[in-house]
């Protein structure tokens, strides 16, 4: 699994981004991980998780990454739920954000 992220406010990658991955476990969300995006604004190597049958989320920290910058954002957390079955051998999610708005892609 990859995830990568744009900040679009200053147009670059979102560098230090904190980025958590969960896995619904009996209808409770479990941590699996917890990585930063590179330089890059991405991360490519979650150690393993994620690569089982079922429901996970990811949770971008929106809210972490902007107080940074000295500013704050509309939504806090930008969270994802996706599903990954048997046939599915790979998965990129990309996040697009600003301020007060953002857009999530699967590919």
């Amino acid at each position: 699994m990859t995830v990568e992220a744009l900040e679009s406010v200053h147009g670059r990658s979102a560098a230090g981004l904190r980025v958590r991955l969960e896995a619904l476990v009996d209808k409770e969300w479990v941590l699996l991980a917890e990585r930063k995006t590179d330089a890059h604004g991405r991360i490519d190597d979650w150690d393993g998780p994620g690569e089982n049958q079922g429901l996970y989320q990811i949770v971008f920290d929106v809210d972490r990454y902007f107080s940074g910058l000295g500013v704050t954002p509309t939504c806090p957390e930008v969270v994802t739920t996706f599903r990954i079955s048997g046939e599915q051998a790979e998965c990129r999610v990309s996040l697009n954000f600003s301020l007060h708005h953002y857009f999530v892609a699967f590919t």
